[in-house]
């Protein structure tokens, strides 16, 4: 009877020593501050005049990376910022892959869309008076440079000092979130009767050191526009205050905040330091309750899938069409600008876009659903991913890229501003064809049946 016990012992050793055994989870985080001086244009809104001011409180790119047992490395990132375009997202991939092998799609680039953060890249650059401004320009293209540095930077950091780790899902609620095309901003404090489709859910991935059980890391979403505030300082907005304000609670964790298709919905009412803060805290405090109330044990498995698929828009404007809209003195002067920029783009050679490659990133984080979308993903596709894949999902949008808003059949069939004129403002010449939500939701559940 004493061969099995030999046997087992053996093994054990065997396992322990040659580094065998199931290791579990490891994880890393890493922070860098990211806020720019005065005196660079601020993004998201067509309305202001000249640049930014100061800061009400720094803006934050956090990295959070996830190692399973067979060392498959997966990285999360947040950032106060507008957005990342296609060509800042491919260059920080690029170097982290030659770096460290982690692969492009195991590496997810979320902003939370703040609209108290600086201009990067393009990206919507003809909403700003800046088309002759070659100073302001300079300025955006060197934080735009410096900001690719820094947030590769933060996520090598993370991939190389990873430590065993206890990975959770969690879900809490909070509902300061309205939708923005069925109830107005003017009247909101006097309705009772709020309509239209919105998600009030607040998906959370929480990480703690094994060794001290403290927090590692927060990860919480909300499907809700970071608007806020429109002002002329930096600041990230309710998320911004959100992360502070968890960060105190859990002085060993560093909170990320990842923005979800929150492209129809607004924090209302708005407009106001006060109320910011008031959010933040009703966020963070949501994520404390769902910690304590909801906290269940991810096993150690990771599998991610990451594909990119042609969404296709309706015929494009004609050359001479967006003449007549950069002429017409009766327009917005961003809506000009920006059918003007495509002109230039025609001078150039350059024609005029029918379609769009399109990132869609969905994991499987030990039974944990994460869906990334990218571009300004109204809130119509948070529901119905939940509805066929999970109801505690993390959906989020703003991740990968941010090529323009991306309307559900519904909102396409209903037009308005997340529907159609939003397009010609992200130099798209046309509106998305109606098939885009088939496809996008085909993309999603055909990638999560081959990793569930």
């Amino acid at each position: 009877m004493r061969a099995p016990t030999i046997l087992t012992t053996t093994l054990f050793i065997l396992y322990t020593t040659f580094g065998f055994a199931d290791e579990g989870w490891k994880a890393g985080t890493a922070v860098c501050d990211i806020t720019p001086p005065a005196g660079i244009w601020l993004a998201g809104y067509a309305m202001r005049d000249r640049p930014a001011e100061g800061a009400i409180h720094p803006l934050w790119v956090k990295a959070l990376s996830l190692q399973n047992a067979q060392k498959k490395t997966v990285v999360i990132v947040s950032s106060d910022i507008l957005g990342f375009t296609a060509e800042m997202s491919q260059k920080i991939k690029k170097t982290v892959q030659e770096k460290t092998g982690v692969e492009p799609g195991d590496i997810l680039l979320n902003s939370s869309h703040t609209h108290s953060g600086p201009v990067v890249g393009d990206s919507l650059i003809a909403m700003y008076p800046l088309d002759n401004n070659i100073e302001q320009l300079q300025k955006i293209n060197h934080y735009t440079e410096e900001l690719v540095r820094k947030v590769t930077d933060t996520i090598l950091s993370a991939v190389t000092n990873l430590k065993p780790a206890k990975v959770y899902s969690a879900k809490g609620v909070v509902r300061f979130a309205v939708n923005r095309r069925n109830n107005k901003e003017a009247e909101i404090e006097t309705i009772y009767d709020y309509k239209g489709p919105v998600d009030h859910s607040v998906p959370v991935l929480a990480v703690k050191d094994e060794q001290k059980e403290t927090f590692l890391a927060i990860v919480f979403a909300y499907a809700c526009h970071a608007t806020v505030l429109s002002g002329y300082q930096w600041c990230g907005d309710y998320p911004g205050y959100a992360q502070l304000e968890l960060e105190q609670i859990y002085p060993d964790a560093k909170a990320l905040f990842v923005a979800g298709c929150g492209a129809d919905i607004n924090p209302l009412p708005r407009r106001t330091i006060a109320l910011a803060q008031q959010y933040g805290k009703e966020l963070a405090l949501s994520v404390v309750r769902a910690i304590e109330d909801t906290l269940q044990a991810l096993p150690p498995s990771l599998k991610t899938s990451f594909e990119t698929i042609t969404l296709p828009l309706e015929t494009p404007l004609t050359k001479e069409e967006l003449q007549q809209i950069s002429d017409d003195t009766k327009k917005a002067e961003y809506i000009r600008r920006s059918a003007n920029y495509l002109l230039k783009g025609l001078e150039k050679g350059l024609p005029l876009r029918i379609s769009y490659p399109y990132p869609i990133q969905v994991w499987n984080i030990g039974g944990f659903p994460l869906i990334a979308l990218g571009g300004e993903v109204v809130i119509d596709y948070a529901i119905s991913i939940k509805q066929k894949i999970h109801p505690n999902a993390m959906v989020l949008g703003y991740s990968n890229d941010l090529m323009s808003y991306i309307p559900s059949v519904r909102i396409i069939r209903e037009g308005g501003y997340e529907g159609d004129t939003s397009q010609l403002e992200y130099e798209m010449p046309a509106k998305w064809k109606e098939e885009i939500e088939e496809l996008i939701m085909h993309s999603v559940q055909n990638s999560w049946n081959k990793i569930k």
